[in-house]
């Protein structure tokens, strides 16, 4: 008698057991297809606000003039906030091989400008 009182408690244990993993593994499968779903949402989000804001860059030649300065050029081809006309001055410095800010009239350039 006490054989089979052993023997049913012990099934029984293997049976909650192989309930509870049963459970435990549906959670995770089920936790682990949100987080990919929800992932994927959010990576497609992602990519459309990154192409929508696509901002091509381009490269023309100019003749500098009398009077013309670097700070002039970059602040014609720019949006005019201070600190992007400093980053302008420098990018086209490095552009055109320039040491110091300083250029010539009847000098040409590469200066760059962006759109869409």
């Amino acid at each position: 008698m006490n054989t089979r009182r052993l023997y049913h408690s012990s099934k029984r244990r293997r049976e909650v057991y192989l309930k509870k993993m049963s459970f435990l593994v549906a959670t995770f499968v089920l936790v682990l297809c949100f987080s990919i779903i929800a992932g994927s949402r959010l990576a497609d989000a992602h990519d459309d606000s990154q192409s929508s804001t696509d901002v091509q860059k381009y490269f023309k030649s100019i003749e500098i003039q009398s009077g013309d300065t670097l700070w002039d050029i970059a602040s014609e081809y720019t949006n005019g906030d201070q600190q992007s006309i400093r980053g302008y001055v420098g990018e086209l410095m490095k552009i055109n091989n320039l040491a110091t800010d300083q250029i010539q009239e009847g000098q040409h350039l590469t200066v760059v400008y962006y759109g869409n």
